[in-house]
């Protein structure tokens, strides 16, 4: 069994997946996806008894944490029975697990921001080209009224030279 339970906001499917690829190989951690959207069972009328004898959920906290973070994470420790070796282990390993999540969160949010950065740059490259397409516009109609204007000049030229000097 994990020692180790990762609950991924569902709304964070990338972070979901940095943490899943990262302790695939470690059997004392699992990630999962929250996927509940609420109350399962809505009923307009009221049952005529509760069937169940207790919350299924017991762990409410996590509910509520998962409304306002990216994830949370349940730890299920060394039980009463275990050595101080065994449960100095265990707080090494979860001393490392700390340390992988910090990195996990720090990366993810690095790559946040640099996303952020080249969305604006994008966004500035963006508006750079369609400030010179409307220049090129500008140039091609100032070009094309120079053209007919020479051409204009060319034509009243030749004109003149075919009636010659006496015209």
């Amino acid at each position: 069994m994990p020692t180790h339970l990762f609950i991924v906001n569902r709304v964070q499917p990338d972070l979901y997946e940095d943490l899943r690829q990262r302790f695939a190989s470690d059997t004392n951690v699992k990630v999962i996806l929250d996927r509940r959207l609420g109350a399962r069972r809505m009923r307009t009328a009221p049952a005529a008894a509760e069937r169940r004898r207790a919350e299924r959920r017991s762990r409410p906290e996590v509910d509520q944490k998962l409304q306002t973070a990216s994830h949370t994470m349940i730890v299920s420790g060394p039980s009463e029975a275990a050595s101080l070796r065994a449960a100095r282990e265990w707080i090494e390993v979860i001393h490392d697990r700390v340390g992988a999540i910090r990195d996990v969160l720090d990366s993810y949010d690095r790559l946040r921001r640099e996303a952020e950065t080249i969305k604006q740059a994008h966004e500035r490259l963006r508006s750079d080209v369609d400030q010179a397409k409307r220049e090129l516009e500008d140039i091609d109609s100032a070009f094309a009224r120079a053209l007919a204007l020479a051409n204009d000049i060319l034509s009243r030229l030749r004109g003149r030279a075919t009636q010659g000097p006496t015209g």
